[in-house]
């Protein structure tokens, strides 16, 4: 796994920290990576209910459909 040099807000860092519950910088990425990936694994679940395709968000007649 390649190292990556990036810059970070230390508050959000922070905040992030407190709501995932995780004590080092790679646990609060690696943790909001997974939560990322989660929600929208969920989002296409929601949407599949709802025989919506995630391209078709695009048109706004299928987010009303989608969420109407």
């Amino acid at each position: 796994m390649p190292k990556r040099l990036v810059e970070v807000d230390d508050e959000k860092v922070a905040a992030v920290r407190a709501v995932l519950g995780t004590r080092t910088l790679k646990a609060t990425v690696d943790e909001a990576f997974d939560e990322v990936l989660a929600l929208a694994e969920r989002r296409r679940a929601l949407l599949a209910e709802h025989g919506i395709e995630e391209s078709e968000l695009a048109d706004p007649e299928a987010r009303r459909a989608a969420w109407g």
